[in-house]
């Protein structure tokens, strides 16, 4: 709790009631600020207090249906103060009876149980009381989380009540927990609101912020609580209203809907693991911007195999692999003897790609990325085997809240001009008018999406086709900035340049260039997803991820995509589902559209700053000269 002084007033902060995903010190999803008390104390009134006594939800129908689908919403996701513990094991209770009562043991000197009226009862006493009113049950005592971590000592000697009700020292989800239960002993703990939320019976020795209100078995009375409310009203007023919230992902103020769909979207990406991981075929240079985007495992527990040792399987068991590590690939490339020994141990191989959202320079000049895709299924660039982004487009049902953010996402790419690479560039463009214009775009010849995605198309066999089939327009050919740059494969000459398309053009702003054409023709490149977002016709030679979907002509097929999605559902697949994003700022995870920004933010400062722009020149020159050694390292 903190304190600041406002005029003759103190406005005491608090956690919110859903905090975050790890412990206190992640980022913080919510606050409390109260000028009146705080919410835990029961000896004064709070403004939280006010608000349950005096609140009309009735005349609030939205506020109502709001609380009713943030409940239903934590239920579904078993969303807590803290989201950083496994489910409890479905197992867990098998021979277990029917009825199980749970006693919520808390920390020693906990604030709340002060002044939340319960100093009176100490635990044991609790626990008596549930033996003698539950005499046909079975009687739990869970152990605080803080107890079980080392950071606080318990209130209650633990050792002393092992002969009188079970010990759950587990550190598991509450939600998943309290469904196993009928009924629930708390002092102040949460975690007595949330067994309410869930069905059970709660029955108080304190005074708890959701006691008092009839919902209760209250061993203790506040004479200035005298309403009866529903605990969809308790939650209303504790959770919506008189909570504020903040996504750390957006950088943005947030609200109980949005915090609990974000902290299902990232909770898996920033929860603790103790696995050991090796890593096969990442570049040495890759090595040090892998880290935050594996956040979840510590980085001792990181093990690199380098591409020029990435197929030997004994090396990697020297070092210790064995059938409990995970593996992590980078790319499309194949490693036979990892792959069989991962099949033969029931290993799981993540292929790991850039993102689609990635930098202010390029990664041929080994400049980091701030996205990456991690796919466990396959890779979203080969389209001849199932992919986790094929999956997550085949399979998820797109909702409002979701579909909004894709809708946020595609005005602020379109508005910032960024793609992928977001090279710096002040040259105006000039199309003829009056044809039908159509930017064809080059790609390097021995990418593996090329070789997997187009049937290892050349870029002159496509400005060729694209030309014998468009007699009349006016075709733009802009290569790829690899190529040009002399670090990957795939220039087409001057002379077939001229022959095939109307205008050559290198160093334009690609969002720039799509504005000013009517069609993109491409075999795999991004481009042609970025052009979707511009709202233009898409010609597809290969067959890359956001071909398939009915948004795009397909000179090629997938039987595997079936279904029809709109741009929205596409934006929101590709973009927000799929990838992970790394704030540049604060190297934690972020939102695609804070990404954005931030990247704006660089491309900004390149173009104002000549000692910037002096020095990406200077790493791009380095680095061509130096990428081709390190690759083997």
């Amino acid at each position: 709790m903190c304190i600041r002084r406002v005029g003759e007033k103190n406005t005491l902060f608090e956690d919110g009631f859903i905090r975050s995903i790890g412990l206190g010190d992640s980022q913080s999803f919510s606050t409390v600020e109260d000028d009146v008390g705080i919410y835990y104390d029961a000896t004064v009134p709070s403004k939280l207090e006010n608000l349950l006594n005096d609140y009309n939800f009735k005349s609030n129908s939205d506020l109502l249906k709001k609380s009713t689908c943030a409940i239903n919403l934590i239920k579904k996701y078993q969303i807590s103060k803290y989201n950083h513990t496994p489910n409890i094991d479905n197992d867990y209770f098998s021979n277990a009876t029917s009825n199980k009562v749970l006693i919520i043991a808390q920390t020693k000197g906990d604030l709340s149980l002060k002044y939340g009226l319960a100093g009176q009862f100490n635990t044991n006493e609790i626990i008596d009381a549930a033996i003698e009113e539950n005499p046909n049950s079975e009687i739990y005592l869970k152990v605080h989380p803080d107890v079980l971590n080392g950071r606080k000592n318990s209130d209650i000697d633990i050792e002393s009540v092992v002969d009188k009700c079970k010990i759950i020292s587990d550190d598991v989800n509450p939600i998943s927990l309290l469904k196993h239960f009928s009924k629930v002993y708390a002092k102040t703990s949460q975690m007595g609101f949330e067994a309410l939320i869930v069905g059970c019976d709660c029955v108080c020795f304190g005074m708890p912020f959701y006691a008092g209100w009839g919902l209760t078995d209250d061993r203790v009375k506040c004479e200035r609580r005298k309403r009866k409310l529903s605990v969809e009203e308790v939650f209303a007023a504790s959770y919506i209203l008189y909570a504020k919230y903040f996504n750390p992902y957006t950088q943005k103020p947030s609200d109980i809907i949005d915090t609990i769909k974000t902290i299902v979207r990232y909770r898996e990406f920033e929860r603790k693991s103790s696995k050991k991981i090796f890593l096969f075929g990442f570049s040495r240079w890759k090595h040090g911007f892998v880290a935050p985007f594996l956040k979840q495992f510590n980085k001792k527990n990181i093990n690199f195999i380098n591409p020029i040792f990435s197929s030997n399987i004994n090396l990697a068991i020297r070092k210790g692999m064995d059938k409990n590590f995970e593996v992590y690939s980078w790319g499309a490339g194949r490693h036979p003897e990892i792959e069989k020994f991962a099949q033969d141990n029931n290993i799981k191989i993540t292929r790991v790609e850039d993102g689609f959202i990635r930098s202010i320079g390029l990664g041929s000049d080994l400049t980091r990325p701030y996205s990456l895709a991690f796919d466990d299924v396959g890779v979203y660039f080969d389209p001849t085997q199932p992919s986790r982004l094929e999956e997550i487009l085949n399979s998820t049902q797109f909702d409002f809240h979701i579909i909004n953010e894709a809708t946020q996402l595609i005005k602020a790419i379109v508005n910032s001009g960024i793609s992928k690479y977001n090279n710096a560039t002040g040259v105006s463009i000039n199309i003829p008018s009056g044809k039908k214009s159509i930017l064809v775009v080059g790609q390097v010849e021995d990418d593996a999406s090329i070789k997997l995605g187009a049937n290892s198309m050349t870029n002159l066999s496509l400005l060729k086709q694209v030309r014998v089939e468009n007699s009349d327009a006016v075709i733009v050919y802009k290569p790829h900035p690899d190529v040009v740059s002399g670090n990957r494969v795939g220039r087409v000459s001057s002379s077939d340049i001229d022959l095939y398309s109307d205008l050559c053009l290198v160093d334009v702003g690609i969002s720039e260039l799509i504005s000013k054409v009517d069609e993109v023709h491409t075999m795999t490149s991004l481009v042609g997803f970025e052009a979707l977002l511009h709202g233009k016709a898409v010609v597809t030679y290969g067959m890359p991820f956001y071909g398939g979907w009915g948004l795009t002509k397909d000179k090629l097929n997938c039987d595997r995509r079936a279904r029809k999605l709109s741009l929205l559902e596409l934006v929101a697949g590709a973009l927000i589902l799929y990838p992970r994003y790394i704030d540049p700022n604060s190297g934690h995870y972020c939102a695609a559209e804070l990404l954005i920004d931030r990247l704006k933010e660089q491309r900004d400062r390149l173009n104002s700053s000549w000692f910037y722009r002096f020095r990406l020149g200077a790493h791009s020159f380095i680095s061509r000269r130096l990428q081709k050694i390190l690759s083997w390292f």
